[in-house]
């Protein structure tokens, strides 16, 4: 797999499908947000790897060769609340996505992780610059990685009760395929982007939800707490019943999915 290989099938599937081909870097999301302090008004990239992909709260993200990890830059029209739904939206179009060109059916983990099979395939990372006189961001950048294929060795230890992969084995990865999912992805984001204020992701975002009805554990103030996940409003806050019946709506924070075959610690937000 090289950078020609994977720019030739681009090309061929779309043309100029306005996205950048890179082979290593630190992260995409990190080479975008130098060329958005330089001016860059609009682009998106991707990378056969990244050497200090990032998560949430400064984790770290696996990124070996046979994975997507794509960023989009953006300079929005629209108030630093409304740009909250760019993450869901990620994760809607990152799923529509595989549908279509893997056959997959992934669901939705709240807020934007992505599980097959009870484990995660794909994480999403949302940064932006916010302007201190003003209600809108400077710009936002949204990156997605996805499992595509086991990597070489397997996932290091730590992951491997976590992370799954979209195919069963390296053997099945195929470059076309790749292509074909990087000009959906971006095509599905652009079209939810562009229908943000109608909320059209709300409900391929609902449809796709795994935990509604689960019992879960919610971590607060570094006590986990049983809970039922009751439903996701639409601002995407997660209503959880606890276990003496009281409710509460929660737009942040640590859950365990209660699976006796599923227990691992999933963070929302992690990429």
């Amino acid at each position: 797999m090289s950078v020609q290989e994977l720019q030739r099938h681009l090309h061929r599937l779309c043309g100029d499908s306005r996205i950048t081909v890179l082979d290593t870097v630190p992260s995409t999301n990190s080479h975008l947000r130098a060329l958005a302090e330089q001016g860059a008004a609009f682009g998106s990239v991707t990378a056969l790897r990244q050497t200090a992909g990032r998560g949430r709260m400064g984790r770290q993200f696996y990124s070996p060769v046979r994975g997507l990890y794509w960023s989009i830059l953006l300079r929005p029209p629209y108030t630093a609340e409304e740009c909250l739904a760019l993450t869901p939206i990620a994760a809607v179009a990152a799923a529509e996505s595989l549908e279509a060109v893997y056959g997959v059916a992934p669901k939705i983990k709240w807020v934007n992780d992505l599980l097959l099979d009870d484990r995660k395939i794909c994480g999403i990372l949302t940064e932006s610059a916010v302007c201190a006189d003003s209600l809108r961001p400077r710009y936002v950048i949204v990156g997605v990685g996805i499992n595509l294929a086991p990597p070489e060795g397997g996932f290091p230890e730590e992951l491997r009760e976590i992370a799954g992969t979209v195919l069963p084995a390296a053997e099945d990865y195929s470059i076309e395929q790749h292509a074909r999912l990087l000009v959906t992805l971006q095509e599905r984001f652009l079209y939810h982007y562009g229908h943000i204020q109608e909320k059209a992701y709300l409900e391929p975002y609902r449809s796709r939800l795994c935990m509604l009805g689960e019992r879960i554990l919610v971590l607060e103030n570094d006590t986990l707490r049983p809970a039922v996940a009751m439903d996701v409003d639409e601002d995407l806050r997660l209503l959880v019943r606890y276990e003496d019946g009281s409710l509460q709506w929660r737009s942040s924070g640590e859950i365990r999915i209660r699976r006796e075959e599923a227990s691992a610690l999933y963070k929302f937000g992690d990429l």
